[in-house]
């Protein structure tokens, strides 16, 4: 089952101007280097934009951003949060869960629809603390 990440206003401004921005420039532009810089940086961009999101496979959480990647075990999920920390996640959207697993490992991310796919993972574990500060 597939979630795609929820995605902000403010972040897709910010995205889509940089990458309206470094075409313009690519195409102004007559140098090689700066085409291909430009290029990179956009295909970066759009692969973030398109390809974060998480998906439940088994009895695990395939987490995807772009070129990143990290699978997470469900039985292994102790507890589920709210937060809003802005430090680099796995996420398009400031409305972001925290999932503690293992011992200290933790993933922040922002699925779109947090109450289902907090659903399907109590659902296949029980045992996860999901804080009540969650749908707030």
């Amino acid at each position: 089952m597939y979630f795609p990440s929820k995605k902000d206003t403010w972040l897709a401004l910010v995205i889509w101007g940089v990458v309206i921005l470094m075409g313009w420039q690519m195409v102004s532009y007559k140098s090689l280097l700066w085409s291909m810089l430009s290029l990179l940086i956009i295909a970066y961009l759009l692969w973030l934009w398109f390809g974060t999101g998480y998906k439940i496979e088994g009895r695990v959480i395939k987490i995807r951003s772009g070129p990143l990647r990290r699978t997470v075990k469900i039985t292994e999920i102790t507890k589920i949060s709210a937060t809003k920390n802005p430090l680099s996640a796995h996420a398009l959207s400031i409305d972001r869960i925290e999932i503690m697993y293992g011992k200290y490992d933790t993933a922040i991310i922002s699925p779109k629809n947090k109450a289902h796919f907090i659903n399907v993972l109590v659902t296949e574990n029980p045992d996860i603390q999901v804080d009540k500060n969650l749908f707030k």
